[in-house]
C-alpha cells in the first residue's frame, strides 16, 4: 500500500460524516474556491434528442448522479459519476487533497478508492469531458478501453470498487452518455426548482419499474432517489428549516412504503402510492431563500 494511504482515509472520515461541511459537495472544492460559484451554478446539460428520452437514457441519468453504484469510500463520501462529470463535462473545480495536484484532477489508481487499483504512483490524470464521448474511439485515462459500456464497469468495478452492475444498468449508463452532445456556452442555474425538476424525472423512472413489476430494479431506484432527497434536504441546514427537512423526510417515508409494496409483490399498491406522490410543499419554496440555495448564505456559511 502506498505510503499515506492510512492517513488519507483517516482523514475521509469526516467527509463521510459531513462533519466538515453542510454539502457534500464542498468537500471536493479546493481551498480559497468561491462557494456560491462553485456550489450554485454547474455546466449546462445536453441530450441528443432533448427533454424526449427513453427509459434507458433516464435510468442512466439517475445511475449517473448516485453514489449507490459505486463502492466503499467513493459510496461513503458521496461521490458519483456526476461529482467528476457535471451533467457529462469536466469538472474543472474538483479537487481532493492528497489526490489531486490541481482542481479537475483525480488519481483514480489510488487504494483509498480501491485497494486492488493502487498503482503505486501518484497519477492524477485531468478529468475528461463525457461530452460526445461515443464517437472517441478509445476510452479511460489509459485510452486502454474499447467501448462505452466497458468504459462504465471499469470505473464501477475497477476504479471505484463497486460490485458488479447488472446488464440493465451498463445499458443505461452507455445509453445516457451516448447521448451527450456539448450544449450552447456558459452555465446553469442549481435551485430548488432544479433539482425539483429532476427529482420528476426520476420518479418516471420509478413508475417504470413498478409497471414492469421488477422488485429488484424498484428497490434500486428507490435508493438511488432517495440519495437525491438527501442531496436537496443538506441545502436545508437550518433549524429554522426542520418543516422542510420534515416534508422530504415524508417523501423518504413514501418510498419506502413503495419499495415494500413491491417486495410484497402487491404492484397495484406500489403503483397507486408512486402514482399519487404528493407536489413539492410551499414550505420549501418558502425556506429557499434562507437555504444553501440561496448565494449569500452558502458564501456565509461556507466561508
Amino acid at each position: 500500500m502506498r505510503g499515506g494511504v492510512l492517513l488519507t482515509l483517516l482523514l475521509l472520515a469526516p467527509v463521510a460524516a459531513q462533519a466538515q461541511a453542510p454539502l457534500k459537495q464542498s468537500e471536493w472544492l479546493p481551498k480559497g474556491s468561491t462557494a456560491a460559484g462553485d456550489l450554485l451554478h454547474r455546466p449546462r446539460e445536453a441530450l441528443e434528442g432533448g427533454a424526449n428520452q427513453n427509459f434507458y437514457v433516464e435510468f442512466g441519468r439517475l445511475a449517473f448522479r448516485s453514489p449507490e453504484i459505486l463502492g466503499g469510500n467513493a459510496r461513503r463520501a458521496g461521490l458519483s459519476c456526476n461529482a467528476c462529470h457535471v451533467n457529462g463535462d469536466t469538472n474543472a473545480r474538483f479537487f481532493a487533497p492528497g489526490l489531486s495536484d490541481r482542481p479537475g484532477e483525480i488519481d483514480v489508481t489510488h487504494a483509498l478508492w480501491n485497494l486492488r487499483g493502487e498503482d503505486g504512483a501518484h497519477n492524477p490524470p485531468t478529468i475528461p469531458t463525457l461530452r460526445n464521448v461515443a464517437t472517441k474511439p478509445r476510452l479511460g485515462h489509459d485510452g486502454r478501453v474499447a467501448s462505452l459500456r466497458e468504459f462504465a464497469r471499469s470505473v464501477i468495478v475497477t476504479e471505484f470498487a463497486g460490485t458488479e452492475p447488472s446488464p440493465l444498468v451498463l445499458d443505461a449508463l452507455t445509453a445516457y452518455m451516448t447521448r451527450l452532445r456539448t450544449p450552447p456556452p456558459g452555465e446553469e442555474s442549481v435551485s430548488l426548482a432544479t433539482d425539483l425538476a429532476d427529482f420528476d424525472r426520476d420518479l418516471k423512472v420509478l413508475r417504470v419499474a413498478l409497471l414492469d413489476e421488477d422488485a429488484a430494479l424498484t428497490e434500486l431506484t428507490v435508493r438511488m432517489i432517495r440519495g437525491q432527497i438527501g442531496f436537496i434536504a443538506e441545502r436545508f441546514h437550518k433549524p429554522a428549516h426542520d418543516a422542510a427537512r420534515a416534508a422530504l423526510a415524508d417523501w423518504v417515508d413514501r418510498l419506502r412504503g413503495v419499495e415494500r409494496l413491491a417486495q410484497a409483490g402487491d404492484f397495484p399498491a406500489a403503483r397507486k402510492l408512486a402514482d399519487g406522490f404528493p407536489p413539492a410543499p410551499q414550505v420549501l419554496r418558502d425556506a429557499e431563500a434562507t437555504s444553501l440555495y440561496d448565494a449569500v448564505t452558502v458564501q456565509r456559511e461556507l466561508r
